[in-house]
Parts: C-alpha cells; structure tokens; sequence
C-alpha cells in the first residue's frame, strides 16, 4: 500500500545520525522491500535478529532489535536500534507509523473457540458496503478478501490493512480476534465497539496450557478500554461467567437457543427439510427468522449476528430481513449436492467442532452418514483421540486421512486419532483418495463430512504450502464423474 515517506526519527527518537526515510515497516524479512524498517522481535522459538541479513539483502533501511536494554548499533551500514519490549511495543509503533487508521473505523471484535468465522460473515453480509472483514477466511472489504495465514494478522500489518481500508473510505470493519492475539498483545491500540463470545472448548492448549489460561485470553476482549457492548452466548458456561465479570461501563446482551432469560432468544424452533424458522423475542419485539443454512449451532451464531445488528440501531425487521438472506461462510456447513450423496465441508478442527457438525447433519442423512477428517501437526495432540471417538460415535463410517501434518509424522498423527477408536475406521492417508473413494462409494441419501480444512487452498507438509483445496476435489470428482 502507499504511503507517504516518513522519517525514522518519526517513529521512534534516534539521534540525526541514525535517520532514515522510511517506506514501511515489517515484522516478516520475506516482505521487506527497498526502503523498510525491518522489526526484528523475539519469537517462541527464535529471534528476528536472526533474519537481519536476509532483510538488509531485501532492502531495509534501518532495524529495530528487541533486546533487554535501550541502544544502537550499526550493522552492514544499517542503523540498528535496540528496543526493549519491542514484540509488545510493535501494535503502538506500527499505529503511529500508519496515522492510527483504526481511530477513524468503528471495529466489532469476535472471539470464541467457534464460530467466529460464520458470525463475523453473517454480520459483514448485512451490514451497508463496503464493510471491512478481517479472519481465518482473509482480510479486506468484504466479497474482496485476500488470504491471510493467521486468524488475526501480526500488529504491523494489521494497521497497514486498517490503513488501507480506511483509504477505501470504509468506516466499519469486523474482525475475528483471535486468543493468540489478544495473548502477544497484536491488537494494542484499537478501539472496539463491541465484543462478541460465540463459545469456548477444547483448542489451542499446545499454546495456551490449559483451558484456564485460554479462557482468560479471551476474557482480555471484554474489559478492552472504551467498549461500548457485549455479546455474550449464555448457552456456554464460560460465557455465563464472563457475563458476571464485565464493566458496569459495558451494556450487555445475552443470547441463547435454550434459556428464556437472556436479551435475545428463540421462543420456537421449527425445522424444514431446508432449514429452519424462529420465533424470536429480542429487546426490540418478537419476529421471524427464516434461514436456509445448515445446523443448529448456526442459529446460534444468527442470533450473535442479529444481536450485533441490534447493538448498531438497525430496525429488528431491517436486522431480520437481512439475516435470512445470509449465505454460509467458504468452508463452514458448505453443501455440494452429488448425484448421489450431499457432501458438506466444513472447518470442524475440534472436538465440539466436530461434534457439532455431525451432530447437525444426522437429521439430513437417510442413508450412510460419513466423516472424513485428520488432526493438524504441530498442535494440540490431547484432542486426537477425542476427535476419532467423536466420529466413531456419530458418524456410521469414519476415514481417516491427512490434514496439515506440518513437520509431523502423518502416520503418528493417525495412530494419535486411532487411540480414541475402538473399531478400525477406514483409513486414507491421501487426502485426494480419500474424498474420491468416499464419493465412489456412497449412495443416495448419504451425507458425507469432509472436515477440517474447510476454506483453506493449501496442504502444509514439511514445511511447504501446497496447493490444496477440499472443494476443487470434490468438484473435480463430479467433473470427471
């Protein structure tokens, strides 16, 4: 994106001798170009300085270099400074260097373990374009999106993407913040306006440790300066505590599919053989809700969309109107009808994930239901087990294939998942095979899962992003088929 050339010197005090004119910043030394500062912070597993070389090679100007004390240094003929705290100070400096974007964007921030992707969808669909959509799915003004690697982007380029939307004179932005970011403190500096908590289970302990320290990252949301409204899901036990725990300064609004005493709840459920109708009673009235999507976990998420809508003044029957309209997010409950079999795929890379989703199709299923699934590498290994008993005990077939290993063993990970079954599953390492012979083999009336992957277009192995995506295959099979 461009912005205007600044000093170094603008950034962060350094004496004339050190000062540059500045193009960008970058915390990744594979992005620098001509001109950058190059923001050499400490990782988990290592130190940005280590890639300083590979940054000057690419054209950065000047470096800032986390390090426990204040000092400057030169290096290849670059000034270095040294910045202690750099990784915490990085969202503050990059909002200075941008001309703090996110003052002039009005952000609704969701977070929860699932289902942050659907409502943040659901909510940008009905709100007036353009509207900003930063998450898993990419980040940009929505129907316009870029991939992005991480739910919610590194602090520098988070505010360079701000920037750039508040140049397309976008004025409201949904984001899914994710508890990693809330933990590295990538989102100093914004402003919410409103919090929203889909739900918490099992995810990210490989990071987190434990369910304690995962649910207090999350919680940071909901005490964040200056927000306005929180949306809270009382189904969920922690989102109960988190509702006793807020700010006398933030209004709350509870939703739930089962409990009469929250702010926004169904007083009736009808299911249709093409999804479902509600009767709603809301802090605006009572009304309608027709949707066509799949599963009653996304009823849950219309609610958090609709209470959103709610906490912006837009009428309930605007708010209704609009919600009925919405289409599922890529990836999430997204139906292929075969010839023969209707084939979902779907993101479930947890436990209640999974659950949820197969839990969900049972009803749509009278023949064979399916679920091809496989773990990731590289992260939670405690919930493999969990996620084959769940498909042994909801699914009447299970295969078993490859998600992204990573630098993992494929076959470890599939003994991991094995452990929790006590039937031999059929299993396909290859995920290509696995979807064509499940595909091959069923019937009218099936329902087959593919989950896991969901929107993602890539396998990563060993190190390497290669191109991959659920849907082309599937598309491909009815193609040649």
């Amino acid at each position: 994106m461009s912005v205007p050339a600044r000093k170094l010197s603008e950034i962060i005090p350094v004496p004339a001798t050190y000062d540059r004119v500045v193009q960008n910043l970058t915390l990744d030394n594979r992005t620098v170009q001509a001109g950058d500062v190059f923001l050499a912070c400490q990782g988990q597993k290592q130190h940005g300085r280590q890639y300083l070389d590979a940054a000057i090679d690419a054209g950065a100007v000047a470096a800032l270099i986390e390090a426990e004390h204040e000092g400057l240094e030169w290096f290849r003929d670059i000034p270095c400074i040294l910045v202690p705290n750099l990784n915490q100070r990085a969202a503050e400096l990059a909002a200075s260097f941008y001309g703090f974007p996110a003052s002039q964007l009005a952000l609704i921030g969701v977070t929860g373990t699932n289902g942050k992707t659907s409502v943040s969808h659901f909510i940008a669909q009905c709100l007036p374009p353009p509207c900003g959509l930063l998450g898993t799915t990419g980040y940009g003004i929505y129907g316009q999106l870029d991939s992005g690697k991480h739910t919610t982007p590194d602090p520098v380029n988070l505010q360079r993407f701000f920037a750039q939307l508040q140049q397309a004179s976008v004025k409201r932005v949904v984001m899914e913040v994710s508890s990693h970011a809330l933990d590295q403190n990538r989102l100093a500096g914004l402003h919410f306006e409103i919090a929203i908590f889909t739900n918490l289970s099992r995810d990210h302990l490989d990071y987190h440790g434990d369910m304690q320290q995962y649910g207090l990252a999350k919680q940071r949301l909901f005490h964040w300066p200056d927000l306005a409204y929180a949306i809270i899901n009382i189904d969920d036990d922690f989102g109960i505590k988190l509702l006793d725990k807020l700010p006398e300064t933030v209004a709350p609004l509870s939703y739930s599919l089962t409990n009469n005493k929250a702010d926004i709840y169904p007083q009736h459920i009808q299911a249709h053989h093409n999804g479902y109708q509600l009767q709603l009673c809301t802090p605006s009235g009572q009304g309608k809700l027709q949707t066509q999507l799949l599963g009653r976990f996304n009823l849950s998420n219309l609610l958090a969309a609709l209470a959103a809508l709610l906490c912006l003044k837009i009428p309930l029957s605007q708010a209704l109107s609009a919600l009925s309209e919405v289409q599922a997010a890529p990836g999430r409950m997204e139906a292929i009808p075969t010839n023969k079999a209707l084939l979902v795929i779907d993101y479930a890379h947890t436990p209640d994930a999974l659950t949820q989703a197969l839990q969900a199709l049972r009803p749509h299923c009278t023949g064979t239901l399916y679920c091809i699934f496989g773990c990731g590498g590289e992260r939670d290994v405690g919930k493999r087990p969990q996620m084959g008993k769940i498909a042994e005990d909801f699914a009447d077939r299970s295969v078993i294939t490859n998600d992204n290993p990573r630098y993992e063993d494929p076959d470890a990970i599939i003994q991991d998942i094995l452990s929790g079954m006590t039937n031999t599953p059929t299993i396909l390492p290859e995920r290509t095979q696995a979807i064509r012979q499940t595909l091959l083999q069923s019937q009218k009336g099936d329902v087959i899962l593919l989950a896991g992957k969901g929107h993602e277009d890539y396998q990563d192995i060993k190190g390497q992003r290669l191109p991959f995506s659920d849907r082309q295959q599937v598309l491909a099979y009815l193609k040649s088929g």
